[in-house]
């Protein structure tokens, strides 16, 4: 009995130790508190509740994946020179992922590039020619847009009046003409968008390609390409696209029944509309992280979405919404330049469409989000830096002044070695001056900004980056690499002009 008691007194002993002397757990790890609000961040929830702002695009959600098997097509599409006439042009040749999605360039090179594969600044003419009247716009968030895409909006969503007093929705195009649904095309603007670079001569088309008659015929000719079948069976000496699109599209269809320029068409849509880029620092911060934006990006907020009557420069007028754009077409008289749409070398823009004499040099109000990446700005990209755009929108008449001072086209980056950079200044003033005298009578309003204030809208604007498009490593996935199969051997390889792959 003593040793059992002694036993039990030990045991009980020792246990007691070992519970005293026990590790307690490390205190629970608490999330820092939330900042304390400053006056611009209660300025800014203001300025949020007052136009209804969520920080979400909800179009974004709807965009298709890139991982989609029809978007992986579509990028294989949009990467291949064999969608140019004469295989030397790719989509991507102008609207690259690794350059905000468009080429870096005031007016793009297309089929006449002296080397292919080099886009972006160091991509010239070989024949010293400009021969595209616009800058290239950006790919990215392309399938956000509602209305209209093309600089002149000739792509278009229009609603018509059946005979039965009904309303269909569909997209006018260049074939139908404005105004007039194109019933060749489905209602889907992306899907409509991508069937006219391919028979443009000078984007990818080219001289030298099928003499035909009209576009439609054009893009048959493209499409049987691909296919390997009809008047373009073996003109690819590689062509391995049946078994793509076949995986793609889930089918057992020939050639000629599966690969159709409608369905190339949709698959290059879809790829464009998952380039979808809209995760923005200040987008983050209408959702509530308030440590995502400086003071400066603040107070250029607070100024963006400001009257100019109430001190602030009023932007958020024409850039609104969670997208940054109303999508309307307006003359903002920025600088003309280049070979122009007409023969006296100017650029009407929206007007040349509608025929209205009030849309005259009018352009589509582009999206703010990622516009850091899109540079240079404009329809003919007359401004290399968000610098000059801002001080455009402060004292319009000045900045084109002193963008003919500097030389005009001759004074850009992409022109100051071009032997023949006069002959794009060819009646660039004097179109200049009317879009000025036009925007005259107009009720634009300049902005009355200092340059402290200038400096933070410019910060402002910075921060509708999308954070995935800032890095390489995680834009890699809406391009193909090495991994990817290269079903004609013609795949765009771009490189810059000393030759660094993109």
């Amino acid at each position: 009995m003593v040793g059992l008691v002694s036993t039990l007194l030990i045991s009980g002993h020792s246990v007691g130790k070992e519970s005293h002397t026990a590790t307690k757990p490390p205190p629970p790890v608490l999330a820092p508190p939330p900042p304390l609000l400053s006056p611009l961040d209660v300025q800014l929830d203001e300025v949020i509740r007052n136009f209804g702002l969520t920080g979400v695009v909800v179009e974004a959600q709807q965009q298709p994946d890139i991982h989609d098997p029809l978007a992986q097509l579509g990028m294989k599409l949009f990467f291949t020179k064999g969608l140019g006439g004469e295989q030397s042009v790719a989509c991507a040749s102008c609207h690259h992922p690794s350059l905000g999605g468009a080429d870096g360039l005031s007016l793009a090179v297309g089929v006449n590039a002296e080397r292919e594969n080099v886009i972006g600044p160091g991509r010239v003419p070989a024949d010293n020619v400009i021969d595209i009247p616009r800058n290239s716009p950006t790919i990215f968030n392309t399938g956000l847009a509602n209305n209209a895409l093309f600089w002149d909006g000739r792509i278009q969503r229009v609603n018509a009046v059946q005979p039965d007093g009904s309303i269909i929705e569909g997209v006018s195009t260049p074939d139908s003409g404005f105004g007039v649904i194109d019933n060749a095309v489905p209602n889907n603007l992306v899907d409509a968008l991508a069937r006219f670079p391919v028979t443009s001569t000078e984007e990818m088309r080219g001289e030298g390609f099928v003499t035909a008659t009209n576009n439609r015929e054009i893009r048959q000719h493209i499409a049987q390409r691909i296919g390997d079948y009809g008047d373009e069976e073996g003109n690819l000496a590689t062509n391995d696209w049946l078994e793509e699109f076949r995986a793609a599209f889930n089918s057992t269809e020939d050639a000629s029944s599966l690969i159709t320029f409608d369905s190339i068409a949709m698959a290059l849509g879809v790829y464009q509309q998952s380039v979808t880029l809209v995760d923005t620092n200040w987008h983050r911060y209408v959702r509530g992280d308030k440590r995502s934006l400086s003071d400066e990006q603040k107070r250029g907020a607070i100024l963006f979405f400001t009257p100019q009557d109430q001190g602030g420069a009023g932007c958020v007028g024409c850039h609104s919404g969670e997208r940054f754009t109303n999508e309307g077409f307006f003359n903002l008289a920025f600088p003309q330049l280049g070979p122009g749409k007409l023969s006296d070398h100017s650029d009407p823009g929206r007007g040349a469409v509608t025929g209205d004499p009030r849309e005259q040099f009018a352009f589509k109000v582009p999206s703010l989000i990622n516009v850091s990446l899109s540079a240079p700005y404009g329809h003919a990209g007359a401004y290399q830096n968000l610098a000059e755009v801002v001080r455009h929108y402060v004292n319009p008449a000045a900045s084109v002044a002193g963008f003919f001072d500097r030389g005009g086209a001759c004074g850009l980056r992409q022109f100051e070695r071009f032997a023949d950079c006069e002959s794009l200044n060819q009646g660039a003033a004097e179109h200049s001056e009317l879009a000025l005298q036009l925007l005259g009578q107009s009720p634009f309003q300049a902005a009355r900004l200092n340059g402290a204030e200038q400096q933070d809208l410019m910060a402002f604007l910075l921060s509708l980056t999308d954070n995935c498009a800032k890095e390489s490593q995680c834009m890699a996935k809406f391009m193909p690499s090495n991994q990817h199969t290269n079903p004609d051997n013609l795949r765009l390889i771009a490189t810059d002009r000393r030759g660094k792959p993109l």
